[in-house]
């Protein structure tokens, strides 16, 4: 039955009955939006408090330099960010996903996304859009940089491998020594920005003085992105890194308890399981570190995914060399001086260019009536082994094995070749025949190692420091898709006596334990020996003789 009410009283019947909501539902409402203002402050991060600091001044000694970390906890979400200095510069971000990396000293690195808009204004550059900051400072200033009223922990974790990438590319321009990171002062900041339209916007502030210094070395070496992960794309990359390995790949049998098809089927499904290129790239990356090889590298569009890395402490600082020798000339990547009691110094710090060997020629032609040599590659990290042989060549009196190598020849892993020598022959218009001391250390790895090999073959040098890294691979590079490359190591390298290079290194034959601070300061403890050494040795008065 319908009963119909006048409309007087249908309209007073509205009236109770929104009365009645009012009454019922403000105080609902208001509860859910305390609530929900509580839930804000509560799920505000206090940066310091997270990655907390008792440092109050800079460190950047090189053998201080910290490990740093990031993982998904290290990923936060900002309401904004700004950072002006002065005039000069200044960044205006709205919502952004921000990635902290820390060391055991608090954060030492940030990257921040923009979830919509972010734009760099300076007065050199006018404004830009921005595709990601990377900002390196003391982890005291954190947060000034991020007050806590601006950072809750609902961060975009799928971020994260695409942050570690920015990290790893990023972190080598800036307060580092071999990938670790040093402290700035707490004034110190650098500002790293790339781009929307591509260039890489690099800045040094100072913020005491509300100075900028703009670096154009780095516009054009943005981080590249990688194409977008499909099915397809995915099971391609990862089918043809897996088999480039299990084919190619020599040092198999000097790892017994890598079971590589097992390997296979524990990583294809997360592999192929991932969300995006990086996160793709990480899982083939965690693969790969079971082999041990550090001549295993991984790229995803030019940018470097770590892979396997050992602790190899330096044992060397070239900021003391002009203090301890009186005084050092550089020619290109060569450093060399003769002291005051006619000792030649020559360090070398690659062989990478094949400008190297004749550097290393001009300066043993002012070598030629030194009493001693001491020749210094402990920071050398390899290179070229053929440009590492004319100069070795330089020292020798006759022709010598210096190494062995294996190659694979089958589908077996343990098909190999038999051991094949590598020798090397007296070369250039005189030999250097007097005393040299060459400097090793954990940093010599690769071709480096096979110059020392080289080296032994002279009967008047002596090595003198650490062991060697044992690291060498004569690796081809794979182009795989997603834009990603990998080196597969083509041969094991063997010492002179036949011993496997990997994982041994030359041992020195004067060993040198280092004390605390040793190469601190204007301190280089083990050069500072070598030429107490040579001191103590009857050195010859007179130059060599021609041949």
């Amino acid at each position: 039955m319908i009963v119909q009410l006048p409309k007087a009283a249908t309209a007073a019947a509205v009236e109770v009955l929104i009365l009645f909501l009012a009454l019922i539902l403000l105080p609902l409402a208001k509860a859910h939006a305390d609530e929900s203002s509580g839930a804000a402050v509560r799920g505000r991060a206090d940066l310091l408090q997270r990655y907390p600091t008792k440092l109050t001044a800079g460190d950047t000694r090189p053998d201080q330099a910290r490990a740093w970390d990031f993982t998904e906890d290290d990923v936060f979400r900002v309401t904004q960010f700004r950072l002006e200095v002065g005039k000069e510069l200044r960044l205006d971000v709205g919502p952004a996903d921000l990635g902290i990396g820390h060391s055991v000293d608090g954060a030492v690195w940030a990257v921040l996304i923009p979830r919509a808009s972010g734009t760099l204004t300076s007065r050199r550059i006018n404004q830009e859009i921005i595709s990601h900051v990377w900002l390196r400072f003391h982890p005291k200033e954190i947060t000034r940089l991020f007050p806590p009223e601006t950072v809750s922990a609902a961060g975009a974790t799928n971020l994260l491998a695409q942050m570690r990438v920015i990290a790893n590319a990023k972190m080598n321009s800036s307060w580092q020594a071999g990938g670790r990171a040093l402290i700035p002062e707490p004034k110190d900041m650098t500002v790293d920005v790339d781009t929307k339209d591509g260039p890489r916007r690099f800045f040094g502030v100072d913020t005491e003085a509300q100075t900028v210094q703009y670096v154009d070395a780095f516009e054009n070496h943005p981080v590249r992105l990688p194409p977008a992960l499909t099915s397809e794309l995915a099971t391609s990359a990862f089918d043809q890194l897996w088999e480039a390995f299990d084919q190619k790949y020599a040092m198999f049998v000097l790892r017994p308890e890598v079971d590589w098809a097992s390997l296979r089927e524990q990583y294809r499904p997360k592999a192929l399981a991932c969300k995006s290129t990086y996160e793709f790239a990480e899982v083939c990356a965690d693969m790969l570190k079971n082999l041990r090889d550090l001549h295993v590298w991984l790229t995803v569009a030019g940018s470097s995914i770590p892979v396997f890395n050992r602790p190899r402490s330096a044992n060397a600082n070239p900021e003391a060399y002009p203090v301890i020798l009186g005084g050092l000339h550089q020619t290109g990547r060569v450093a060399w001086a003769i002291t005051t009691n006619n000792i030649g110094f020559i360090a070398i710090f690659g062989w990478n260019d094949s400008k190297i060997p004749a550097e290393c020629g001009e300066v043993l032609e002012k070598m030629r009536d030194t009493r001693g040599l001491i020749v210094d590659v402990r920071l050398n990290g390899g290179g070229g082994e053929p440009l590492a042989e004319k100069f070795a060549g330089r020292f020798l009196e006759k022709e010598f094995v210096y190494a062995w190598s294996q190659f694979r020849n089958g589908v077996s892993h343990t098909n190999l070749t038999e051991k094949i020598e590598r020798r090397i022959a007296p070369r250039g218009p005189w030999r250097y025949n007097r005393p040299v001391l060459v400097l090793i250390g954990q940093k010599c790895m690769s071709s480096c190692e096979s110059f020392i090999g080289m080296m032994t073959g002279d009967p008047e040098v002596t090595t003198m420091g650490d062991h060697t890294c044992g690291s060498s691979g004569n690796p081809e590079i794979a182009h795989l898709p997603l834009d990603m490359t990998v080196s597969v190591p083509q041969w094991i390298d063997y010492l002179p006596d036949g011993t496997a290079l990997d994982e041994h290194g030359f041992q020195p034959q004067i060993r040198f334990k280092p004390a605390p601070g040793a190469f601190e300061g204007d301190r280089d403890d083990l050069l500072t020996a070598a030429l107490a050494r040579f001191s103590q040795l009857p050195l010859p008065d007179k130059p060599p003789i021609s041949p």
